[in-house]
């Protein structure tokens, strides 16, 4: 994980209430800094105006410095001295506390398999796979985090962290590390693209070729409306390939198979809409480019909803083929999932 919620920072005990204290012992680089800049660069899931809330509440103690045993008072200004060992207090809510309940209970994990350095999770759609922003509670990793977790007995805590990522909408399959040893060796397969990607993926209109070839290169795209959107860029673009098999055509829809050779943000989604295939359900790349925005707004229309047919992106993580660390060559596979599998029972086949 990286970001606002990542590994440096995130703790899941902080969201479900099992702890409410925190201890940090000040390191040689912090030696000299104020308190608040402490307490900012450690707690990095909280504002700082939340930090100076902290302060002001007295929620904050400063033990250390000459005398190991002596305390100090934990003003904003005070210096960090080595040897310090910082106690912050953090109360939950009752609000949050019956939010973390209400969501937990809607997260249902599917493990495709199991074993003692990995986890193969089909990861549901709309649920993200980390926290960040206003997605804390309700993501795959504190899911995991909640199940494996063991802050008693070190020996077996496990510590589980995502190999790979998948966009929100998307589901499918999802490896999941319990090792150091082994996140290492699945990522640096993904980083080389060692691992075979295969994705099933519906889309409007007929493809005409029983299997395609796309090679456009993308880059970011020069309108600002969405954020991290992608484009063809023949000037800028990375080189971004995708190849396609037709599995079923349907009247006025097409299932295909997907072979991810490159893996770009978004590649699947912006080469398929480049070709006049846009995906059924894409809110950034589909058929109304509007549409994005009004949902991010909460403005979105019945009328946008008909347009989309299905609530989210019709794309599937279909099967995974890696390197296992321990038993060697795998290939961990989730079925067309329930939402898109109906929608395509409800259309005429050809």
């Amino acid at each position: 994980m990286s970001g606002k919620h990542g590994d440096k920072g995130f703790d899941i005990r902080l969201l479900d209430g099992r702890r409410e204290t925190l201890n940090y012992r000040v390191r040689e680089e912090e030696i000299g800094s104020r308190l608040d800049h402490f307490l900012t660069g450690r707690l990095t899931w909280r504002s700082r105006t939340s930090v100076r809330r902290l302060l002001d509440e007295g929620l904050v103690q400063l033990v250390g410095g000459p005398s190991a045993s002596s305390s100090r008072s934990a003003r904003a200004s005070r210096r960090m001295l080595a040897g310090d060992v910082v106690t912050i207090k953090l109360p939950r809510t009752v609000r949050d506390e019956e939010h973390a309940a209400r969501v937990r209970r809607d997260v249902a994990l599917v493990k495709l398999f199991e074993d003692d350095v990995l986890i193969g999770i089909d990861k549901p759609p709309n649920i993200a796979v980390h926290p960040s922003g206003r997605l804390i509670h309700w993501t795959v990793i504190t899911e995991l985090h909640r199940q494996y977790r063991d802050f008693d007995d070190p020996l077996l805590d496990v510590v589980p962290k995502l190999c790979h990522r998948l966009d929100l909408e998307t589901s499918g399959v999802l490896l999941v590390s319990k090792t150091q040893r082994a996140l290492i060796a699945v990522q640096q397969q993904f980083e080389r693209r060692k691992v075979k990607k295969e994705y099933l993926v519906l889309v409007h209109g007929r493809v005409p070729d029983d299997e395609g070839f796309i090679d456009l290169p993308i880059g970011p795209t020069h309108s600002g409306h969405v954020r991290n959107a992608r484009t063809i860029r023949h000037d800028v673009g990375q080189p971004s390939r995708t190849k396609y098999t037709v599995r079923q055509r349907y009247d006025g829809y097409t299932l295909c198979h997907v072979d991810l050779l490159t893996g770009r943000h978004h590649q699947i989604r912006v080469h398929f809409s480049a070709i006049g295939f846009p995906v059924v359900g894409d809110k950034i790349y589909g058929r109304d480019d509007e549409i994005f925005l009004r949902y991010s707004n909460r403005t979105i229309t019945e009328d946008d909803w008909r347009l989309l047919e299905l609530p989210r992106q019709a794309l599937h993580s279909h099967a995974l083929t890696f390197e296992h660390p321990q038993s060697g060559l795998m290939r961990v596979e989730s079925p067309l999932p329930p939402d898109i599998a109906e929608f395509c029972d409800g259309l005429v086949p050809e």
